[in-house]
Parts: structure tokens; C-alpha cells; sequence
């Protein structure tokens, strides 16, 4: 995205930190092919300011020399690339059942997974807390943990508001570094953590993708030209409650809410495991055909919605992720969103599709470290180790 004015000046500080990113930015890309000289080239940086940022980098344990280059006639060049053995974070996914978290590599390798029961009610901060420190006895120094939760976060970590959880400006982050040993703790949206593990596992640079979060609420992370848009009060994507035009009374007290059509316990209704095994088959009857109309309304209004922020935003790539991706009705509705998007397709503009996420229940805890690192080194990094699996450390309730 581009900025059309500048708050406050440069500074030296800023500058540098800049520059900082620009290098490691460089090196992460060039995936151990990249030698000073050619960071030089691409930055347009000074040589003295690289081999000077570079040296930093290297006593920080980001950066590390990997060998030399085949000679081109003169001086072997030294490659670089990143020092993915040294930074450990934990990602974590406050969920409504369950919270979930990993200790992972700077590339988003999963060393170990613990998952602790979760329900309403519970102290929410010890439960993260207790899953914290299972992940942190094996060793080793924990750079910093990133929070996926629901509702609407500042950038301190507080929780402005999120209804389903009757959280009112609550200080995650605070209180869950005070817990861990005052770590550094970043908190993101679950939505906008999902739509952020899109974007680590991409080797391209600019990413825009919207993520479609369907769960109990509903909610959209936004990356635009490869940065996450929270907006100015951090209201970014709450489309839960966007009017659609329903005569149907939501939970939050207005009258026609998306939420209202389009969550998975709305959707799923009174349908028992049997009807939606029914429906799956094909089968007629009236509680299938109930089922198959909610559905079928879903996705109508989903359709809608995509297609407005589509020409809005000017984005074609939509992702579903949320505790819908590993529910039985959750192809139906895919699939029916997607037919729906067809028929609503402009002349001259590509088609608006809707996939799953690629990372599955896992993309919420990727998306939560892919926050912490970037907030830590403030650049985002591919993260190709995030498709491999984890050692699992037995949870406990708390």
C-alpha cells in the first residue's frame, strides 16, 4: 500500500531500522545465495551500511555465513543466510474448545505441539500460560510468543472487545508476559493470523488475500500488497455484523446480521450427525432439505459479501479458514459459495474463488508466530517449514 503522507519525519533510529529489514529482507529471499556484494546491488544501500547492518545480524544470530560462492575470476564471494537454529517462538490459538500452541524455528519448522482443554469461563490467560511453559522445560531461549484470539485487538495486546468471550479491554498481552516470565508477547486476531500463514508460506513478495474466518462469529483478515490492514481503530474485517437485509434478530442485539445466516451453528441448525450424514448422501427428506436450504442461504449472502469487497479491494484470492474447514458441512458450503461467485462475475475482472486454508486448524498458529516474528524483526518471512509435523507433548487440564 502506498503512503500518501508521513506522520512524523525520519529519524536515525528509523532509518536504520529500515535498512535493517531491507538486508535481512535480502538475505531471507536470496535462500543462501546471496553474498554482500549482491544486497548492495538490490538495496541500492551503501556497501559499509550492509557489511555493517550484515555483521549486526550475524551477533544477533539472524544471519549466518553458509560457505562461499564459485569464483567469477576474483574473490570468492561469502553467502549468507538466515540462522534458522537459534530464535525459538511460540505460537499460540486461544479457541473456543481447545488452545493449542508450538514452539517453533524462525522458518516455522514445529518442534512441539501441546493442546490443553479450553471452555468458556475458564481463566483463558492461565490456560495459555500452562501451555506456554510445557513448550519452554525442553531449553533454549524463547525469542517471543505470538497470541492468535478472537475479537477485536489493539496493538499492545489488549482486547478491545470480543462478544462471544464477553471480553471487554482486556490486557492479553500484558498479563500473559507477566506469566511467562515477562517474554515479549504480540496478539493478533484469529483471522488476521490465518490470513498472515497465507502469506508466510508464500515465496512471493506484495501477497493481497482476504481470509473468510467461520466459526460461532464470522470475521475477515485483509493483507493488501503483502501488509496486514487492521484499520485505524483496529475494526478491520469484523463483517460478522454487516446488515444483509434478514428480518433475523442477532446476538448482539441488531437485526440482520451476516452472523445470523452464515456461522457454523446457524448453518448446521438442529441437524443431528445422522441428517448431516443424510445430506452428504443425497438424501431428500425434510430435515436434509432443511439443512441443504440453510446452506444454500449461506453461501448465497457469502457470495455476496465476497463480491462486494472483490470490487472493493480489488482482490480475487478469498481463503475460508475457522472451525468450518474441519467440519463435514464445510465443503458443501464451499462449494456452493463458489457456484454462487460464478454467476456474479463482471465483465473484463477475473473471478472471485473461495478455497480452505492450506494450513488447515494449523494456519492459526502459524499466522500467530508470522505476527511475533515480524513484530521481533519486522519483516515477514517465508516460512516453508510450517508444512511439517510437530512432536506432540501430552496436555493437561488446568
Amino acid at each position: 500500500m502506498t503512503q500518501l503522507r508521513s506522520a512524523q519525519k525520519g529519524t536515525k533510529r528509523s532509518l536504520r531500522a529500515r535498512n535493517d529489514v531491507l538486508v535481512l529482507q535480502s538475505v531471507a529471499v536470496g535462500d543462501g545465495q546471496v553474498a554482500r556484494t549482491d544486497i548492495v546491488r538490490e538495496t541500492g544501500l551503501p556497501a559499509a551500511t550492509v557489511s555493517d547492518i550484515v555483521a549486526s545480524l550475524i551477533e544477533r544470530r539472524l544471519v549466518r555465513e553458509s560457505g562461499l560462492a564459485g569464483s567469477r575470476g576474483g574473490k570468492p564471494r561469502t553467502l549468507l543466510e538466515l540462522d534458522r537454529d537459534h530464535h525459538r517462538f511460540i505460537g499460540v490459538h486461544v479457541g473456543r474448545r481447545q488452545i493449542t500452541a508450538s514452539r517453533l524455528t524462525l522458518t516455522g519448522r514445529a518442534e512441539q505441539t501441546v493442546t490443553i482443554p479450553h471452555f468458556p469461563g475458564d481463566d483463558t490467560i492461565a490456560v495459555a500460560a500452562s501451555a506456554v511453559h510445557r513448550l519452554t522445560t525442553a531449553g533454549g531461549t524463547i525469542t517471543a510468543i505470538g497470541v492468535a484470539v478472537p475479537g477485536i485487538v489493539t496493538a499492545d495486546g489488549t482486547i478491545r472487545e470480543a462478544v462471544n468471550y464477553n471480553w471487554h479491554m482486556l490486557p492479553f498481552g500484558r498479563e500473559l508476559s507477566e506469566r511467562c516470565g515477562n517474554a515479549p508477547v504480540h496478539v493478533v486476531n484469529d483471522a488476521n493470523a490465518v490470513a498472515l500463514s497465507e502469506v508466510a508460506l508464500s515465496t512471493q513478495w506484495g501477497v493481497s488475500v482476504v481470509l473468510i474466518w467461520i466459526g460461532t462469529g464470522i470475521g475477515a483478515g485483509i493483507v493488501l500488497d503483502g501488509r496486514l490492514y487492521e484499520g485505524r481503530e483496529f475494526r478491520s474485517g469484523e463483517i460478522g455484523h454487516l446488515d444483509i437485509g434478514t428480518s433475523l434478530r442477532c446476538r448482539c442485539g441488531l437485526v440482520g446480521c451476516l452472523e445470523t445466516v452464515a456461522t457454523l451453528p446457524t448453518l448446521v441448525g438442529d441437524a443431528s450427525g445422522a441428517v448431516v450424514d443424510r445430506f452428504l448422501a443425497g438424501a431428500d427428506d425434510g430435515e436434509a432439505r432443511g439443512l441443504r436450504e440453510r446452506i444454500t442461504r449461506g453461501a448465497r449472502e457469502l457470495a455476496r459479501l465476497l463480491s462486494m469487497l472483490a470490487a472493493t479491494l480489488d482482490v480475487t484470492d478469498f481463503v475460508v479458514g475457522g472451525p468450518l474447514v474441519g467440519d463435514p458441512v464445510g465443503p458443501a458450503l464451499l462449494r456452493a459459495t463458489n457456484e454462487a461467485l460464478a454467476l456474479r462475475v463482471m465483465p473484463g475482472f477475473a473471478p472471485v474463488t473461495l478455497r480452505f486454508s492450506t494450513l488447515g486448524e494449523h494456519s492459526v498458529v502459524i499466522g500467530a508466530t508470522a505476527h511475533a516474528i515480524c513484530q521481533e524483526f519486522g519483516v515477514m518471512l517465508t516460512m516453508p517449514g510450517s508444512t511439517e509435523t510437530a512432536e506432540t507433548v501430552p496436555g493437561v487440564a488446568v
